[in-house]
């Protein structure tokens, strides 16, 4: 299976667990983050191929759409998915100018996320990036 490598950064950690759970089933490695500084130390150090960030988190520091901005200035390639609970077109504009390459509303459904995650496997192995 799959050894494309997955950050996940939201500040519900029952999200976490319940994508982590689903993901690591389906043979992604996982990796994963509750607030914002704590997320971009582990894309540093872990460079993973694909992120799953949540727009509006409260209890970090930053929100997802500053993440997905820093993320954007350290690799260029990386396939960002957003989450938000909020349909807010100010942020998916916001989200989608700085590269998001999805924008998906709360809650979760996981087969749809799955399906999400599928392609974005399919987008990186069309551009030829390698996981691992």
């Amino acid at each position: 299976m799959s050894q494309y490598k997955i950050l996940v950064v939201d500040d519900e950690e029952d999200i976490v667990i319940e994508t982590k759970e689903l993901l690591e089933r389906k043979g992604f490695t996982v990796f994963t983050a509750l607030e914002s500084n704590s997320g971009l130390d582990v894309f540093r150090r872990e460079k993973p191929q694909i992120c799953i960030l949540d727009v509006h988190m409260p209890k970090s520091p930053v929100d997802g759409i500053k993440i997905l901005e820093e993320i954007r200035k350290l690799d260029k390639n990386c396939y960002c998915i957003m989450l938000s609970r909020v349909d807010d077109q100010d942020k998916i504009d916001a989200a989608r100018n700085l590269g998001a390459n999805r924008y998906t509303l709360k809650p979760i459904d996981y087969p749809e996320l799955l399906e999400i995650v599928n392609d974005a496997v399919k987008a990186l192995e069309s551009r030829g990036e390698r996981h691992g």
